[in-house]
């Protein structure tokens, strides 16, 4: 990227300059000099602004670049145009500003604006782009770089690298992770040790839980708490076992009761099945009675169904010989109506036929009328050529009286112009004056502005305090609503733990035996041993047990924020003691600015009478405001008067050629006219229009006409072959369908006489409409046969009950079962809490397991990652983090360059290189650079090198890392380097060896500005370009080329 031109036009301190870059190209060495404060580097930040949208060092945004000495009628723009790639390019951008309306009076926002326009290489402009989005991707894309980059490249700040040398390697950490994004790492660490320290709080939670699971294990036997995890592990595997034991002889007994059930309830279901079948079989036997009774009515319904089914079959040929008849009378009326048609066809073609001898003769004439019209369309163009001859004379005659009138009115337009210039001369001779007032004002609008800022800091203090002192009473009123709800969550706690102790008593009581001493309390004699109706069940237990968690927890959170509040009410009465103190002294910094500003306005402007500040700075600025629109309206209008001028001498010159041409015109037009006039000879040029129009529509009418009865009588001959084979189709289908009437007719007279119920396809049709009849004689049948099948099988089933055997009483058995159902149920009842015991200490055990293998993992992953955030954070041998390694491998890729650049300036004596020693803490290690003097044989310090060496260290270190990160963006050529001061703390000695340095870069082909006011390179860089000040802030751009 090589710059040309930069147009900054009420851009900070200049109102409309330009750079020229293009006049530097002899010598690529030039200098930017000027007094402090002039706008040297506003330069550099136009480029930017221009590119990216912002300033070079970021700490002003393009809107407040706006100059202070704009009025609210002139925009602020910056235009910035540069070679890329063999293309031209040129950009305008526009900040966020405050104009003046267009129309009407006051103010309004405009918004950011940007024109990028392209160039091919022979300046023809390709393509303009007016959107913001997409001017900033391509100019991203052309350069491969941001504005941080952009200004990394190719402006070296004041001093910033000669510190970097010598800083510290956590200091130069931090400008690396800058430069080159390395903030991830850092940023992995710091996630590195927030999972730890998640790890770590599992691993506690997980403990706890194994605590609480241990409590819940339930013993056989009072033991004491075995030693160690495992043991614990062995001596629950031995209470399991003594338990599966008892559940085993339990079960062998409840076996027995099962077996003693069963043979009982054999001999119980047996007599009741005895007792049952004899009833059973006296009720068959009646049923059977019945069905017999019922065998005349189903051989009735039978024979109705068969007469049914005869009428299903013959209603379908019925239905096909009505369907047969209809179809035949549709035919016959077809044939009936193409019989007339072919009749009233006929007729109409022996009447065409009839006027063929007229059509002829019609066709005769439309031919002679053709040839006619052709003859008189041969004229036309004779006839349009004359007519626009004479038009265009007409126009000539009238276009010169009207060139001779505007002629008249430019003359009389130039001689008020003139009397306009002379009165708008004398109002610019003001403009000295006004800059004078308009700087003394922008003094005093500062020192106002910064007492306001002052008031504001105040105000804002103030409400702070109150916000503080309400944040104070709102965290106390918290304070004391948190101690109560800490002790509410105690003694619910405590009632928790209390109904859980009960439980756990009560479930223990369940397995207490007589003899047998209590887990609890050692006795042997239980009176108040609970019965099983007073167990607590599972869900019960469990659901205290959680609330009691849930409990401690909730005390354990409101603690955590009770010590939270405090510090933060500690926190809040520093701050208000601190705002304090800051109010009072505000008090008295804004006492002595009111007095300064008052003196400096006096002695401004004495003429101003007005006590209140802010008015006073309100009159002088609409004064100086109406004087400068005066003057700026004046300028514009005395330029506008100029151009108006220049036009008029301009149009009068063309309005006299232009004269003379049109006349010599209207002479040439004139014998043209002449000369088509005689060819016409008698011609009436105003009817042969007429005449042709007529001749052609008549001819038009009379060939369609003939046309269409030509085609009239084609479709008449072509509908009579049609009807007539239509015709011969429809009576051969009415044969036809007589041969299938006779055939079905005896088909159905055949089937009648094959029976004698019905005689009539009449009766055959009424009877066949009784489906629902049908079907349920069809049931009644179907419920009769399954009737006397279902009976007479179950009858052979009971054959061999006699109706007179006696059947035993089953009371005595039906007693004797429930005692042993009772028995059994006991028994299960104890198995079931034996197997529940067993079962819960089971996924106790388990859980247990589960969550002591998965606290190992837990440990071991923990002591991984607390190992290696230790080893990224440089907690290791070498004091280096992953951060700082990665960041060497980039600074070393730096030195490389950078040494290239060294050698040449220091002709091979000095080399940069990377100290490998370890510091005494890891803030100086990994980054520290040494400088290898090979007169000396030997490295030394960075801080050793003298102003002038430093100088060219630092130059070469700023080269290479410009170099770096120009190639880590993709390699895009910046084709210039801007040096912003570092030239001032040299010597002479020093300062010799920079400019050696700077003229040995300079043969590299790079454009290098040095932005400076060092009066010894004003003497040694021949091209400038000098930021003059005018005394009213403004300044000026002049040229010095060598």
């Amino acid at each position: 990227m090589k710059p040309k031109k930069l147009k900054l036009k009420n851009f900070g301190p200049f109102i409309n300059e330009t750079v020229d870059f293009s006049r530097l190209t002899e010598a690529p060495l030039f200098l930017i000099s000027g007094k402090t404060g002039a706008g040297k580097t506003t330069i550099f930040d136009g480029i930017t602004f221009a590119l990216f949208g912002e300033t070079s060092g970021r700490l002003r945004s393009g809107k407040e670049m706006r100059s202070l000495f704009a009025t609210p009628e002139e925009e602020t723009s910056v235009t910035f145009s540069f070679e890329h790639q063999q293309m031209s390019y040129e950009i305008e951008r526009k900040p966020e500003q405050v104009l003046a309306k267009r129309k009407g009076n006051g103010t309004k926002k405009q918004a950011a604006k940007v024109t990028l326009t392209i160039f091919d290489g022979k300046g023809k402009e390709i393509k303009q782009i007016t959107k913001r989005t997409e001017a900033d991707q391509l100019i991203r894309e052309l350069m491969n770089l941001d504005a941080k980059q952009f200004s990394q490249i190719v402006l070296l700040p004041q001093g910033e690298f000669r510190n970097f040398l010598v800083s510290s390697s956590s200091e130069k950490e931090t400008v690396l992770r800058h430069l080159f994004g390395t903030q991830f790492f850092q940023q992995f660490n710091e996630r590195l040790k927030e999972k730890a320290k998640q790890q770590q709080q599992k691993l506690d939670h997980l403990e706890q839980e194994l605590h609480l699971l241990q409590k819940r294990f339930v013993l056989v036997k009072e033991e004491e708490a075995a030693a160690g995890f495992e043991a614990v592990l062995s001596q629950w595997t031995n209470h399991q076992a003594i338990l599966e034991k008892q559940i085993t002889e339990e079960k062998e007994v409840l076996a027995d009761y099962q077996e003693k059930q069963k043979q009982l309830e054999n001999s119980y279901y047996r007599f009741e099945t005895l007792k049952k079948s004899y009833e059973e079989k006296a009720t068959l036997l009646n049923k059977q009675k019945k069905l017999a009774a019922q065998k005349d009515e189903i051989e009735e319904k039978k024979r109705w169904i068969g007469y049914y089914e005869f009428t299903q079959r013959l209603i379908e040929p019925i239905q096909h010989l009505k369907e047969i008849k209809a179809e035949k009378i549709e035919l016959s009326q077809k044939s009936s109506e193409q019989t007339k048609k072919l009749a009233m066809t006929t007729q109409h073609y022996e009447e065409w036929q009839k006027n063929e001898t007229d059509r002829i003769h019609r066709q005769t004439k439309i031919k002679e009328a053709a040839q006619q019209l052709q003859n008189k369309q041969m004229m036309v163009p004779i006839v349009e050529a004359l007519r626009s001859k004479k038009q265009e004379a007409e126009q000539l005659k009238h276009s010169l009286d009207k060139e001779e009138t505007n002629a008249e009115k430019l003359h009389q337009k130039q001689a008020i112009y003139q009397e306009r210039t002379r009165i708008l001369q004398e109002i610019l001779l003001d403009q000295e004056k006004l800059q004078e007032d308009r700087l003394a004002f922008g003094q005093l609008k500062h020192l106002d502005e910064k007492q306001q800022e002052i008031e504001q800091q105040k105000t804002k203090s103030i409400e702070s305090l109150e916000q503080i002192r309400e944040e104070l009473k709102k965290a106390t009123e918290e304070t004391t609503k948190n101690n109560q709800r800490l002790k509410q969550q105690i003694e619910q706690a405590e009632q928790l733990k209390s109904q859980w102790a009960k439980q756990q008593i009560a479930r223990l009581q369940l397995f207490l035996r007589p003899g047998e001493p209590c887990l609890v309390c050692g006795s042997t004699e239980h009176p108040v041993q609970q019965s099983k109706h007073e167990q607590p069940n599972k869900e019960d237990i469990l659901k205290v047990e959680q609330q009691l968690a849930e409990a401690e927890s909730a005390v354990e959170r409101t603690q955590q924020i009770i010590a939270k509040n405090e510090a933060y009410e500690n926190n809040l009465q520093q701050q208000l003691s601190d705002l304090e103190q800051k109010i009072m002294e505000t008090n008295i910094q804004l006492a002595g600015q009111e007095k300064h500003l008052q003196q400096a306005l006096q002695q401004a402007f004495p003429a101003i009478t007005e006590q209140k500040t802010t008015t006073a700075l309100t009159v002088i600025e609409q004064s100086l405001d109406k004087r400068k629109s005066k003057i700026a309206n004046a300028r514009a209008e005395l330029e506008e008067i100029s151009q108006q001028v220049e036009k008029i001498e301009q149009q009068l010159a063309v309005y006299k050629q232009q004269q003379t041409a049109k006349n010599n015109q209207l002479q040439q037009l004139q014998g043209e006219i002449k000369s088509l006039e005689k060819q016409l000879q008698d011609t009436d040029s105003n009817c042969l229009e007429e005449e042709i129009r007529q001749l052609e529509k008549q001819l038009e009418e009379d060939s369609n006409q003939l046309a269409a009865e030509q085609k009239a009588g084609m479709q008449l001959l072509q509908d009579l072959h049609m009807l007539r084979t239509q015709l011969d189709l429809q009576q051969e289908q009415i044969e036809k369908t007589d041969e299938k009437i006779e055939k079905e007719q005896q088909r159905i007279a055949e089937k009648l006489e094959s029976q004698s119920y019905f005689s009539t396809t009449e009766e055959v049709c009424a009877f066949a409409q009784q489906q629902a009849q049908y079907e349920e004689n069809q049931r009644i049948i179907t419920t009769y046969h399954e009737a006397q099948l279902v009976t007479a099988d179950r009858l052979r089933q009971l054959e061999n009950i006699q109706l007179t055997e006696i059947v035993p009483d089953t009371e005595e058995i039906s007693q004797q079962l429930e005692e042993i159902r009772e028995m059994i149920e006991t028994k299960q009842e104890k198995i079931y809490s034996l197997q529940e015991q067993k079962i819960n200490n089971q996924k106790i055990y388990d859980e247990c397991l589960s969550i002591y293998h998965t606290s190992q993992t837990q440990l071991d992953e923990l002591t991984q990652l607390q190992q290696l955030s230790q080893t990224f954070n440089g907690e290791n041998p070498k004091k280096t983090s992953l951060e700082r390694y990665v960041l060497q491998v980039y600074l070393q890729e730096v030195l490389q360059v950078a040494n290239d650049h060294l050698q040449r300036l220091t002709k091979n004596r000095y080399q940069f290189e990377l100290a490998d020693t370890i510091g005494s803490y890891r803030g100086k290690t990994g980054l520290e650079i040494n400088i290898y003097d090979d007169q000396a044989g030997m490295s030394r310090s960075a801080h050793t090198l003298s102003g002038g060496e430093s100088f060219i260290a630092a130059l070469s270190l700023a080269l290479a890392l410009a170099d770096v990160i120009q190639t880590q963006a993709g390699g895009v050529a910046i084709d210039a380097l801007f040096i912003d001061e570092g030239f001032g703390s040299l010597d002479e000695e020093a300062l010799e060896m920079a400019m050696e340095a700077l003229e040995t870069i300079e043969s590299e082909g790079r454009m290098i500005g040095i932005i400076s006011h060092v009066r010894e390179l004003k003497e040694r860089v021949l091209q400038q370009i000098r930021i003059d000040t005018e005394g009213s802030g403004q300044s000026k751009i002049r040229y010095q080329l060598g």
